[in-house]
C-alpha cells in the first residue's frame, strides 16, 4: 500500500512537537515520530534527500531545519577568516583583558560560535582556513599573545642560570 504524501508544513509540525518535547531538533536518528505510525525522521531525511513521497529532493532534514527553523547545520557553516577571528579574539580581550583559549566556550554575538569551532576549524583547514595551525598560534603570530605550547626549550645553561 503506497504511503501518503509529505508535506514541508507537516514536517515541520512533527519537528516542532520534537522539539516542544525533547527540547532539541530531531535529526535522522531521532528515531519514530509520535503519531504518525510507521514513520521514522530516517525515513524523512531519506525522502528530502531523494526526492521521494511528494518531496522535490536535493535537501535534508538538517537543511529543511536550518532554513526554516534556524537550526545550525554543521554541515554548512559560514566559512571563516583569520580577520574575523582576530576580530573576535580582540573583542574578548577588550572585555577579558585576556587572549581567548580553545576552552573559552561560546563567542558573543556570533550564531553560536565556539572558540573550541574555531580551533577545530584552523587545525583541520575547514571553513575556508588553510589548516595546520590553532587558536593559540594565530594569536602568538598576530598578537604577540603568549602559546604555551610554542616556547622555546629551555637549556641546561639557561635553568642553571635561572636557578
Amino acid at each position: 500500500m503506497p504511503r501518503a504524501d509529505f508535506t514541508i508544513p507537516k514536517l515541520l509540525t512533527w519537528a516542532d512537537a520534537h522539539h516542544t518535547a525533547t527540547g532539541r531538533w530531531p535529526t535522522q536518528h531521532s528515531g519514530g515520530i509520535p503519531g504518525a505510525i510507521g514513520e521514522t525522521w530516517n525515513i524523512v531525511d531519506r525522502c528530502l534527500r531523494f526526492g521521494e513521497r511528494g518531496l522535490p529532493g536535493g535537501s535534508s532534514l538538517s537543511n529543511l531545519l536550518a532554513a526554516h527553523r534556524g537550526k545550525r547545520n554543521i554541515h554548512q557553516l559560514p566559512d571563516l577568516t583569520e580577520d574575523q577571528i582576530l576580530a573576535w579574539a580582540d573583542e574578548h580581550y577588550q572585555h577579558t583583558g585576556t587572549w581567548p583559549s580553545r576552552k573559552s566556550g561560546a563567542i558573543p554575538n556570533t550564531r553560536r560560535e565556539t572558540w573550541q569551532s574555531v580551533d577545530g576549524a584552523l587545525h583541520a583547514g575547514s571553513r575556508g582556513l588553510t589548516g595546520g595551525s590553532s587558536l593559540a598560534r594565530l594569536l602568538a603570530a598576530r598578537r604577540g599573545a603568549r602559546n604555551r605550547k610554542g616556547l622555546p626549550a629551555l637549556t641546561p645553561e639557561e635553568i642553571v642560570t635561572w636557578a
